[in-house]
C-alpha cells in the first residue's frame, strides 16, 4: 500500500472513529471498526490512527504522531498491532522514566527508531550520561539527540568529542567541554568522526563543514553567557561580603 493511499485510508478512519467516539455504545464502535477491510487498505488505516491516538495520550505531538503512527506501520510489521506498541512502551517506560522531565511519547513521535531499541542499550547509555553531565540537562539532551540511547560507543564519542573541542578552543577545560556538549549533543555524532581531527594540530572553526560551524557557534555563544553568569556570580558573592565585612566593622 503506496503511502499516498494510506494518507488517504488514515483520514477516513479519522472521521468513522470520530463518528464512533460521539457513540457511547462500545458494541456501535465495533461495528464501525469491523466495516474496515484489511483487504483494501482500510484495516491498516484503522491501526494507523489508533497508534497515532495512542502516542498523542503519551505526550507525542499531533503531527509528530501521525508521522510516527505512519512509520511505524510501514517500517516494522511488530507495531502494526497497537497493544503491542503498548507492551513496549510500558518497557521503555519503565526503562527511561526514572530520568526527569523525559517523556518517553514525545522521544518516539520524534524518533520512532526509539520503539525498537535494544533497551539494555539505552539504559546503559544513561548510566553513562548520568556519570557525565547534570541529570537535570539529560532529557533534553535525548529529546534532541536520540541516537545517544541507540549508539554503543558512547563513551568514547564524549572523550573524544572532547578533544576535538579543546582542538578549536585550546583554552577549554573538561568542564567546559561538557557543558558544550550538554548544549549541542549532536555534536557528538558529527565534530569527531571529521577527518580533519585525524591530524594532531589545532583546528579552526572555519574549517569545518558549515552544518557543523553552525553547532559550534550555539557552543561559542553558550560559553559566552555561562561564564558571563559566572563572573556576575562571582561579583554578587564579593559585593556581599564587602558588604557584610562592612557592617561587622560598624
Amino acid at each position: 500500500m503506496r503511502e499516498d493511499e494510506l494518507r488517504a485510508a488514515i483520514d477516513e478512519a479519522r472521521e468513522i472513529l470520530a463518528e464512533a467516539a460521539r457513540m457511547a455504545n462500545e458494541q456501535a464502535r465495533a461495528e464501525l471498526a469491523r466495516t474496515f477491510d484489511a483487504g483494501d487498505g482500510r484495516g491498516a488505516a484503522f491501526e494507523c490512527v489508533r497508534v497515532e491516538e495512542f502516542l498523542k495520550g503519551k505526550g507525542a505531538r499531533t503531527l509528530d504522531a501521525e508521522r510516527a503512527a505512519r512509520e511505524l506501520y510501514i517500517g516494522d510489521a511488530y507495531f502494526q498491532d497497537v497493544e503491542k506498541l503498548m507492551v513496549q512502551f510500558d518497557r521503555l517506560e519503565r526503562a527511561l522514566g526514572g530520568v526527569p522531565g523525559m517523556n518517553v511519547g514525545a522521544l518516539v513521535g520524534r524518533c520512532t527508531e526509539v520503539a525498537t531499541c535494544d533497551i539494555a542499550r539505552a539504559t546503559a547509555n544513561l548510566l553513562t550520561l548520568r556519570g557525565a553531565f547534570k541529570v537535570g540537562k539529560i532529557s533534553a539532551m535525548v529529546m534532541d539527540c536520540p541516537k545517544l540511547l541507540m549508539c554503543d560507543d558512547l563513551e568514547d564519542r564524549i572523550r573524544r568529542t572532547q578533544a576535538c573541542i579543546t582542538r578549536i578552543w585550546a583554552s577549554e577545560s573538561d568542564e567546559d567541554t561538557i557543558y558544550a556538549i550538554s548544549e549541542e549533543p549532536n555534536l557528538l555524532f558529527t565534530l569527531c568522526d571529521l577527518p580533519i581531527f585525524a591530524e594532531d594540530i589545532s583546528v579552526d572553526i572555519s574549517e569545518l563543514p558549515m552544518s557543523v560551524q553552525g553547532a559550534c557557534v550555539v557552543v561559542a555563544r553558550a560559553r559566552v553567557r555561562r561564564r558571563t553568569a559566572f563572573v556576575s556570580n562571582h561579583s554578587s558573592r564579593v559585593e556581599a561580603l564587602v558588604f557584610a565585612t562592612r557592617r561587622f566593622k560598624a
